[in-house]
Parts: C-alpha cells; structure tokens; sequence
C-alpha cells in the first residue's frame, strides 16, 4: 500500500509518535478534526480497510464522574486520518471563506458569515449544527483537505508564479481543432 507523503518530506505521516488529525463520521460529530498522535502505524502490507492505533490529545474515555481522565485510545480507519495541518502565518479571512474553528476540542468546518471588529474576530456557520458562533482570528485557520498526500488549496508557498496568474489570462497550453459538423 503506498503511504500519502508529506510535502516536505519523504517521512511516513503516519509513522509512530506522529501527531495526526482524526475525523468521525458518527453524527454530532461529521466535520470535526481531532488531534491524536500514532500508538501503531498502518500495516505495511496492502489491506482492504487498513486501521491505525491512535491516542486521542483532547478526547478521554472517562466517564464524567471518574476523576483521572484516560485519553482515549481507538483503532481508526485509516482514510478518515491525514497529517497536522502546517502551521500558516496569521491572515485576514472573507466572508465566504471556508475554514476550520477550534471548537469543542477539535477543529470543526463551518464558513465566515461576516467579518466583525475590523478583522479581529469572525462570526463561522457550521453547516452541520447549523449554530453560528463568533471566534478570534487565532481559534480559525484556512480549511484544507488532504487528498492525495498533498493539501488542496495548496500551501501559499506551493503555489508557483504561473498558478498565482488569473487563469483566463493565460495562453492556451495545448490548441485543439474541433471537429467540423457534416
């Protein structure tokens, strides 16, 4: 089974002692990112539903009335686990915008609604939960999917100048000739 590699690296994500993200898709809690770090990597060899061990940072497995609290510890499926996001300098977000708020011990998915006290703060719908909850600039980061070892949108630092160009401004990179109609 080939291993998503991490942009900067040739280093397994997935890897023992990796600090990982988890999504769940039980209800209440689609959309939602968890941090946990790699007890035991994926099998090497190809499987058909290949599970990872994990230790979650945020999630305990103690009931609420026990006081010493066990960080949880579950075996995953491994498509519903990616890399930590890297770490963006501070930005400025737009209405629209898709990003992740650190919410309830994880990072959930909802959009900027509006922009409020000139950028300092932003009020996020969650499309899940259909709740709209105001957060600072610092409990936000830009949404990103990991698919196929690499984050989409790129990382601003992955974007080369040819792509930063508007599109429609560019030559055509091939020249197709259509077929004529009979």
């Amino acid at each position: 089974m080939l291993m998503p590699k991490n942009r900067n690296s040739s280093v397994n994500p997935f890897r023992k002692g990796a600090q990982v993200e988890v999504s769940f898709e039980d209800e209440g809690f689609r959309g939602s990112w968890y941090t946990a770090t790699v007890l035991r990597p994926p099998p090497k060899k190809a499987s058909r539903k290949p599970r990872i061990r994990l230790q979650f940072d945020t999630l305990t497995d103690a009931d609420e009335e026990e006081r010493a609290a066990k960080p949880l510890r579950e075996n995953v499926d491994l498509i519903l686990v990616r890399p930590i996001p890297p770490r963006e300098s501070r930005r400025q977000f737009r209405v629209d915008e898709d990003v992740d708020a650190f919410h309830n011990d994880g990072w959930w998915e909802g959009v900027v609604i509006a922009v409020l006290d000139g950028g300092d703060r932003y009020s996020i719908f969650f499309r899940s939960s259909r709740e709209q909850i105001d957060f600072p600039e610092s409990q936000l980061r830009l949404h990103r999917e990991w698919v196929h070892g690499k984050w989409v949108p790129p990382l601003e630092d992955d974007v080369k100048d040819d792509d930063a160009r508007d599109p429609l401004q560019q030559p055509p990179s091939k020249k197709i000739r259509l077929a004529e109609k009979t």
